[in-house]
């Protein structure tokens, strides 16, 4: 339903554009509805389309702009936002965009003179200072992005969300003391996890694992210990705390200080969904191929995809007869799964999610392609299912990695557990989202194809 959609609108903006040939503007509409489509060559022609009739349309200016730096096209990007900033200069995403290039091409006081232009064009706001931050954090300038945090906490001292960007960007400069201090902030403004929005909750949470993170760096073992124990008499249901405790308990050979799920590795559950359905085989095929056509962002930005395609996170909720039929067989093995584990004290069982909300995605990838160690924060049970997995795999490739370290956690005992599982089509793998996974880079000319979800917590 989604593709109709969307290949309608881009049928309606193609025929307003050749109505009217010397509008830029449809021009320009038409280039931005392709472009989330993902069809670049296109959204190119078009903008270029527009800056013909109206060679200083900023909007189809600045996507072209970006268009041209995403694909590595700098000499042009450069070009066109150097035009920008001569023509529009008080327009701040330029300067930024102007910076990035700079700097990618090492020219570093250029880049921190073009940034600093648009920290000068902002008013004495400290929401415009944030989001500025953000953008140049994006854009790996840690030094200014943390000025303007700085800044908007100046002028706005309870600015909870300020405290913890400050914080994250003092964590990816390595200015780790400084850091905690500023977690510590971003804890006592919201003083727990209860009583705020979503968005608080997961900030809250996030601050104490990023500072139990930093405090592990920096080799603060009882200070560290001490923090545990607060964090656990206040919430236990941490994803992230969860992941890193039972790396550091594996680190110094202690017990797991935090309840979550202790010993993750032994979570792990297989299945295979094959004698569920009829005719398996035509039941994948279609199946893959109506995922390949709904929207897949190449590698994105906010996920552990490398030379891959990723979907957005409803993937259960579209109106699709496979979709329906794979997810109640996938709901069945998770109460199976809970049936055979309800026994074991742990909180990841007795805080059981009840409302049963999941989230879902596919995952597409090519020859080359890997997922990075990680967890998923915002769970409570992850799973895949294999839909396609590689024939004849070379050294594990393509399968699933489980183990305790991630996020370059330093290492202090190289004696870490690890477990690798090789699908086939039709498997279902189910296991904590504290517990760290990976995918093993594929070699082959091959695709792997999996449907991943979470099974969320009730708050």
């Amino acid at each position: 339903m989604q593709n109709i959609a969307e290949d309608e609108v881009i049928i309606n903006l193609k025929a307003a554009a050749l109505k009217q040939p010397k509008d830029a503007e449809n021009h320009c509409n038409l280039a931005i509805a392709l472009a989330e489509r993902g069809d670049v060559a296109n959204a190119i022609e078009s903008y270029r389309a527009a800056i013909q009739i109206e060679p200083n349309h900023l909007a189809a200016s600045s996507n072209l702009g970006s268009i041209y730096r995403s694909i590595g096209n700098f000499e042009e990007a450069f070009t066109i936002f150097k035009n920008i900033v001569d023509v529009f200069p008080n327009d701040i995403s330029a300067y930024i965009n102007l910076g990035a290039l700079y700097k990618q091409d090492g020219n570093l006081s250029k880049a921190e003179r073009t940034f600093q232009k648009a920290v000068s064009l902002l008013p004495l706001n400290s929401e415009a200072y944030f989001n500025l931050g953000n953008a140049l954090r994006y854009e790996g300038d840690v030094d200014i992005s943390t000025e303007c945090y700085e800044k908007a906490i100046r002028l706005k001292p309870n600015l909870v969300v300020a405290h913890y960007y400050l914080a994250n960007a003092l964590k990816d400069g390595q200015r780790l003391k400084e850091a905690i201090d500023s977690y510590s902030q971003v804890i006592n403004l919201l003083r727990s996890p209860l009583g705020h929005s979503p968005n608080g909750v997961q900030m809250f949470r996030m601050a104490v694992a990023h500072k139990a993170e930093a405090l592990y760096e920096i080799g603060e073992k009882d200070k560290l210990r001490s923090f545990l124990k607060d964090a656990t008499e206040l919430d236990q249901s941490n994803i992230r705390l969860a992941s890193l405790s039972a790396f550091i308990s594996n680190q110094y050979k202690e017990k797991d200080l935090y309840p979550f799920c202790v010993d993750p590795m032994s979570w792990i559950k297989t299945y295979n969904v094959k004698s569920y359905i009829t005719n398996f085989e035509e039941f994948r095929l279609k199946l893959i191929d109506y995922l390949n056509r709904i929207p897949n962002v190449w590698e994105p930005s906010n996920a552990t995809t490398k030379k891959g395609y990723q979907t957005e996170d409803q993937l259960f909720d579209l109106q699709d007869n496979l979709l329906n039929e794979l997810e109640k067989i996938v709901r069945l093995r998770i109460d199976e799964y809970y049936e055979e584990y309800k026994s074991r004290s742990s909180v990841f069982i007795s805080r059981w999610p009840a409302v049963k909300k999941m989230k879902s995605w596919y995952v597409r990838l090519v020859q080359g392609g890997y997922q990075d160690a990680h967890m998923h924060s915002l769970g409570w049970l992850s799973g895949v299912v294999y839909l396609n997995t590689i024939e004849h795999p070379t050294n594990g490739e393509g399968s699933i990695e489980f183990g305790l370290h991630g996020y370059n956690y330093r290492v202090l005992n190289s004696n870490i557990p690890k477990e690798q599982y090789q699908p086939i089509n039709g498997d279902l793998v189910l296991f904590p989202s504290s517990l760290f996974h990976r995918t093993i880079p594929i070699q082959q000319n091959s695709e792997r194809n999996i449907i991943a979800f979470d099974l969320m917590p009730d708050n």
